[in-house]
């Protein structure tokens, strides 16, 4: 029986008893006797206890059961066992309760259900939040890489063209400082001077003044750049203030921000220096400075190729013995010549020589006195001439020259002055010739209007042979009227 039962039923009891006792002293104010006192006992027991008896029965089955299974529910909710609802307990105060303490935790259980949803909806807002985070993060890397990769496909793209080396550092240049988001830029290559390597500035780009940085050169051990050249490792400074050995490109750059210089490496042979600055003063990470490297790795595969192109393009175009043009690059020389001639209406002339018994010489002192002799011819003829003009070794000892912008008179002019430059030059074997020297002939030509190269070099031929059929060492010149003498001054 409940404690509620229990209570109210010793209450109903005391409350018998002392009705019992209140009764037996207001029945004399009514004019009645007051009972016996053993005699009232006996009556007010019997009838106390039933009163209390029955009031607890009552009020158990009434009140306290149901109030005992409202407190069991809501303690079993509380602790989070119980899922079920109370029954229907009527209309009075308890059934009331029951139907309110029902709906509340019906509403606690939506509103639970509603925070294990919203719990679980932020907890995935949150790992989204954190996936798109990591996806941006990486997103970001492999849009660098790619930006990497695009910078060394364009750096290997620019290798394969077909240019010399100064164009292709240029071209390098103009890709390198916008990839990689420089302030200025060098590209300096290894040259000997005297002996001694020095690196060379051959390529720049961000300063004010280029011209007062091209050409400038430095040697192992100079500055950071020169420690780089010594090391052949890169070095980063990543603030210039406090390097005292920064020599901020001969103070043509400001010195503020970093400064980076990594060597170009073609196999074991240091061909040239990258160095670079950024406007901020920065440490780069290791995956960065391996990522210069890689792209100065692709510099050197660049320059190496450039260089080979160019020394076969110098061996296609080139005589190997003289270093003079070739018979090939003659004849690109003179379609130029020629289509320059008729588009602004100038003349050109050509002055064929050749060496006056030559084949004696070889007979006598051998084939690489011989050789001695044309390389030494080459190079005085080369240096009595204009660089406009062009000077080539046609044959065994058959020469070349063309001179733009030059009358049949002028060359003529400047055929004699080459021809006893010739005669007075020690040539090896010239003092075992006819005359104790060697000796040139020469024929003068003056390209007409609408006349091919190819024909005026075959007057300039005619005019040749007519000099050595005249006695050699001498020049002779062609116009209308044929080949004929030209008077020495």
């Amino acid at each position: 029986m409940s404690k509620l039962a229990v209570r109210t039923g010793a209450l109903a009891l005391v409350s018998t008893v002392v009705g019992g006792i209140l009764l037996q002293l207001l029945l004399p104010v009514f004019g009645a006797a007051p009972l016996p006192w053993g005699l009232w006992s006996m009556a007010i027991m019997p009838a106390s206890l039933g009163a209390g008896g029955l009031t607890a029965v009552f009020v158990h089955w009434a009140i306290g059961r149901r109030m005992n299974q409202v407190a069991d529910f809501v303690e079993g909710r509380v602790k989070g066992d119980d899922l079920r609802r109370l029954p229907r307990m009527g209309a009075d105060e308890i059934g009331r309760t029951a139907d309110a303490v029902n709906k509340l935790f019906a509403n606690m259980t939506s509103l639970q259900v509603d925070v294990i949803d919203q719990s679980r909806e932020l907890m995935a807002t949150r790992e989204e939040l954190r996936l798109k985070a990591e996806l941006a993060e990486k997103s970001l890397v492999l849009e660098t890489r790619l930006k990497e990769r695009a910078v060394l496909f364009d750096v290997l793209r620019a290798s394969v063209r077909d240019r010399d080396v100064h164009e292709l550092l240029d071209d390098l240049a103009d890709q390198l400082v916008p990839a990689l988001g420089l302030r200025e830029l060098a590209i300096l290559l290894a040259e000997d001077a005297d002996g001694e390597p020095r690196f060379v500035v051959r390529a720049v780009r961000g300063f004010a003044d280029p011209d007062a940085v091209l050409g400038r050169a430095i040697a192992r051990g100079e500055g950071v750049a020169g420690e780089v050249a010594e090391l052949r490792r890169p070095i980063h400074v990543p603030d210039v203030t406090t390097d005292p050995d920064y020599l901020s490109f001969w103070g043509q750059a400001p010195r503020e921000g970093s400064f980076t210089a990594i060597p170009i490496e073609s196999g074991d042979q240091l061909i040239g220096l990258l160095a670079m600055t950024r406007a901020t003063s920065e440490r780069l990470a290791a995956e960065t400075i391996r990522y210069l490297g890689a792209i100065a790795d692709q510099v050197a595969l660049a320059i190496g190729r450039a260089r080979m192109l160019s020394e076969l393009e110098n061996l296609a175009t080139h005589d190997e013995l003289t270093g003079l043009p070739n018979r090939r690059l003659l004849l690109r020389q003179l379609e130029r010549e020629e289509a320059r001639a008729e588009r602004f209406e100038t003349a050109f002339s050509l002055i064929a020589f050749d060496i006056d018994h030559f084949k004696q010489l070889n007979d006598r002192e051998g084939h690489p006195v011989g050789d001695a002799a044309l390389r030494e011819l080459a190079r005085v003829l080369s240096g009595e001439l204009r660089k406009v003009d062009t000077l080539a070794r046609v044959g065994g000892e058959e020469f070349l020259a063309v001179l733009p912008k030059t009358t049949s008179l002028e060359a003529a002019c400047v055929a004699e002055k080459l021809r006893a430059a010739i005669a007075d030059a020690l040539i090896p074997g010239g003092r075992g010739q006819e005359g104790g020297r060697l000796t040139i002939s020469v024929g003068v030509t003056q390209r007409r209007p609408g006349e091919s190269s190819a024909e005026a070099w075959k007057r300039a031929d005619e005019a040749l042979y007519a000099a050595k059929r005249s006695g050699r060492n001498r020049v002779f010149l062609t116009d209308d009227a044929g080949p004929r003498a030209f008077a020495r001054s």
